[in-house]
């Protein structure tokens, strides 16, 4: 179960009230709870003149404080994106070969930034449908394989709702031919959520499918909803709220919530993908 962050502001600005600072900061989840700790890598996704930049490590970021606030301190943009990784094994590999920045997320492609939180369980069957963006794939991160899905889709002229829908019709067909193959597996993936960027808008979608559990800080959620509070300044975006003096709103399963800048402000739309 890995965390997420997404910030866009009216101003460029950094991140680090809700990754380093507030009592429920990603850095804070990384290890509030020792049963679930973070530590299979780390990543900031920001935007320089327009175009993605990213920082990452493969270590446990708990481990980790002066690099993060370092690259959190220098990504100063209107856009940012952080992850926190707990890594998931689908495909029963041993440990190492899970880890290191090839596996650790955000990933970019051309202007995009993007950012999951959730496992794949059939992500070479997945893969199998990328065609030929298949060889785009670098690493053995499952998320990885939900990323190049979505970038293959708006290549080639889908919407993101779209192909968010895309995707999750993809997995359903997928797991019917397939599901005699994994009888340790109950679904095709355990959470789609993600965070995507474009460099001018955020776009979170929720999607957890009734998961269990509770959220890691505050406990008062179930630990897949996602939550967003917007301000004057900026919309930020999280796996969970980071504070308790913001008014954090819940995003519902299957929402995808979309934000850009209008002029002085962030106007906020909301679609149903399922």
């Amino acid at each position: 179960m890995c965390r997420l962050l997404g910030m866009l502001s009216l101003k460029r600005a950094n991140a680090s009230k809700y990754i380093l600072e507030d009592p429920c900061s990603l850095f804070a989840q990384s290890k509030a709870d020792p049963e679930r700790l973070q530590g299979d890598g780390w990543g900031i996704g920001f935007y320089v003149n327009g175009h993605p930049r990213l920082v990452k490590s493969g270590g446990p970021v708990y481990m980790e404080y002066e690099a993060l606030s370092s690259a959190v301190r220098h990504a100063k943009s209107r856009v940012i994106l952080a992850h926190i990784r707990r890594a998931s094994n689908p495909r029963g590999l041993p440990r190492e070969k899970l880890l290191g920045e090839e596996n650790s997320q955000p990933f970019s492609y051309g202007r995009y930034i993007f950012a999951h939180n959730g496992i794949i369980t059939i992500p070479d069957e997945l893969s199998d449908a990328l065609g030929s963006w298949r060889g785009r794939i670098r690493g053995l991160n499952d998320s990885e394989v939900y990323f190049w899905f979505l970038m293959k889709e708006l290549h080639e002229g889908m919407g993101l709702a779209s192909a968010l829908r895309r995707l999750e019709e993809t997995l359903e067909g997928l797991w019917e031919e397939v599901r005699q193959k994994h009888p340790d597996k109950k679904q095709p993936y355990v959470g789609l959520n993600m965070i995507l960027s474009d460099g001018e808008g955020l776009y979170a979608y929720c999607r957890h499918g009734g998961h269990g559990g509770r959220s890691l800080c505050f406990k008062d959620r179930p630990v897949f909803e996602m939550s967003y509070v917007l301000s004057e300044d900026g919309l930020v975006i999280a796996s969970e709220k980071t504070n308790l003096e913001e008014e954090w709103r819940p995003i519902s399963d299957g929402e995808l919530l979309m934000g850009r800048i209008a002029g002085d402000e962030i106007v906020l739309e909301s679609k149903r993908v399922l």
